[in-house]
């Protein structure tokens, strides 16, 4: 049986870079997914349920209330859920940058400056 090294610290950081891209791209889609249901799904609900949507309100129609009252709440709360859970992702990948001996906010380096200092330091050992 042939035994594996570990993963260099370089590779683990790419690795773990991509990972967090991968989970924040995640997240932007889902919030934008609900932001783009719930701008599509008012003209859907007046044209669904006029009935519904012409009824009076707090003094407006259920469909301006929706649109111009309700609606920028409903914004806010997803903004604010995206930045919790931004920060939330950042601070994870902190500490997993930080577990493989990574300074926190440091950010690896791109593969192809780590495969360059990899074949640099193999030279050395050789010499």
């Amino acid at each position: 049986m042939t035994q594996q090294s570990p993963p260099s610290q370089g590779s683990q950081a790419v690795s773990l870079a991509k990972s967090v891209m991968r989970r924040q791209a995640s997240l932007s889609l889902r919030v934008a997914a609900i932001f783009v249901a719930l701008l599509a799904g008012l003209p859907l609900f007046n044209a669904w349920f006029p009935e519904v949507a012409n009824r009076p309100f707090a003094g407006f129609t259920v469909s301006w209330f929706l649109l111009g009252i309700s609606f920028f709440p409903i914004t806010w709360l997803l903004s604010a859920y995206f930045v919790k859970a931004s920060d939330r992702l950042e601070a994870e990948a902190a500490a997993q940058f930080a577990a493989i001996g990574l300074p926190a906010g440091a950010a690896p380096a791109p593969a192809n400056e780590i495969l360059a200092d990899l074949a640099e330091s193999e030279r050395e050992v050789t010499e």
